[in-house]
């Protein structure tokens, strides 16, 4: 499981301990009713809701991004976070980044933005942190960062807006190019066109696609039957419980992401993109392999290694023959 770090609950707990338990629960179940009618974020309570129930499952989706493309992270020095709300993925970049020592973060409303300031303060050390007050959908040219990220923010955006900020993204990429979205149809909907603009701009696809060509299942997603997406387990801590009275102590985070670069980088042979079916004497794997192409493989134990490998492999990882 994916739990928030220790510091960043603890300043989360003393935002949130002067609020009443039902006024923050109804904050929470209002906020989720504006993200269902796509709207956002409005008044400090929202912010507060979003810290208490959303926080840790962005979080927890982010960390697992990081944690499935760390190599490709060891060198980075540099990040920018567009649409950075409350700054969560900092505290991901700093536990698997070894030598980050900047962080630019971009937020619009300016609220969030201190509210970001107040968590991260001198919590972060030794980071750079630099706050930006900006609107990723309009303005000019980002500055160039090794890693720039957008994490659950294109939804926000209108579908030209999406587009601007693509690009002006890409064309401040070093190293990596990251997108992460909610695990929805919508969600998996604007990654493909995110897909097909980063190819057109000259991108090759890092992570989670083993190859460039056209997606396999966006037949299947045409046709409401299937989407790509993938899924953390998020632990919840004292106020998300009592926010979403949640009985369970963890949910689930269905979450759905890209990763892009200027650069040839070696990619994995295939990767699980469904939860492996374990069956008795056999496991049953759905990989979207380099050829361009989603297949279903029944591993026995007459395959020996490979079949005691399949048993452990989980869904979202990459797939070696």
């Amino acid at each position: 499981m994916e739990a928030l770090p220790v510091k960043l609950s603890n300043a989360i707990d003393r935002e949130l301990a002067p609020l009443h338990p039902d006024k923050l629960r109804n904050a929470c179940f209002e906020l989720s009713q504006r993200y269902a009618q796509g709207q956002h974020i409005e008044s400090q309570l929202h912010r507060h809701a979003y810290i208490a129930a959303r926080l840790p499952a962005t979080y927890g989706a982010t960390r697992d991004v990081f944690r499935r493309i760390e190599p490709f992270l060891k060198s980075t020095k540099s990040l920018l976070d567009l649409g950075a709300g409350v700054g969560s993925l900092a505290w991901a970049a700093k536990e698997v980044m070894p030598r980050l020592k900047r962080v630019t973060l971009f937020e619009k409303d300016i609220e969030l933005l201190r509210l970001g300031q107040h968590l991260t303060q001198n919590n972060l050390d030794p980071l750079q942190l630099a706050w930006c007050r900006d609107n990723i959908a309009k303005g000019g040219i980002f500055p160039t960062h090794d890693v720039v990220v957008i994490s659950y923010a294109l939804n926000e955006l209108t579908q030209k807006e999406q587009i601007y900020a693509l690009e002006r993204a890409y064309a401040a990429t070093d190293e990596l190019l990251i997108l992460i979205e909610p695990g929805t149809p919508a969600g998996f909907g604007r990654i493909l066109e995110a897909r097909t603009l980063l190819l057109h701009l000259g991108a090759q696809i890092i992570a989670p696609c083993p190859q460039n060509n056209p997606c396999p299942l966006e037949p299947a997603f045409k046709e409401a039957k299937d989407w790509c997406h993938f899924s953390v387990r998020i632990p919840r801590g004292k106020y998300h419980r009592r926010a979403k009275e949640g009985a369970l102590p963890y949910e689930d985070e269905k979450y759905i992401y890209l990763v892009a670069s200027p650069h040839i980088h070696p990619v994995p042979e295939n990767r699980i993109i469904k939860a492996p079916i374990r069956k008795t004497g056999h496991v049953i794997l759905d990989l979207c392999t380099q050829k361009g192409q989603v297949e279903r493989r029944v591993i026995s134990k007459t395959d020996g290694n490979t079949y005691t490998k399949a048993r452990d492999a989980e869904w979202g990882e990459e797939w070696e023959e």
